[in-house]
């Protein structure tokens, strides 16, 4: 009996451990934003409220624009490409120390009716 429970439990442990390395956000961005805002002001609004935060974060280079990585796969695009700028936020783990990130497009990257998304 020991054994069927141990084989039948085996599948339902492996789908656990795949879902803690698994981001559902992945390839999909919680935030998409189309703004009138230039790629370099968002990103030193980014960068300023990065600072305000205590924020370590990566900035790179990417076609038409700047990726910022904060750490724990917390990663925001901006590109301007076909006459508007993007914004982008994908978000991973979630930290009371990087919910501001959340926010971010609200106050650096309004939508070009004025509000974020």
């Amino acid at each position: 009996m020991k054994k069927i429970a141990c084989a039948l439990a085996l599948p339902v442990f492996l789908l656990q451990a795949c879902g803690q390395f698994h981001n559902a956000d992945a390839g999909q961005p919680e935030v998409e934003t189309a703004t009138n805002a230039s790629v370099t002001s968002i990103v030193q609004c980014l960068t300023d409220e990065a600072q305000k935060h205590d924020a370590k974060f990566k900035k790179t280079p990417i076609p038409q624009g700047t990726m910022l990585e904060f750490g724990d796969s917390n990663v925001i695009k901006v590109r301007f490409d076909n006459g508007e700028t993007s914004y982008r936020f994908y978000p991973g783990e979630r930290h009371v120390s990087n919910l501001w990130l959340e926010g971010a497009s609200k106050k650096c990257a309004p939508g070009s009716n004025g509000a974020g998304s």
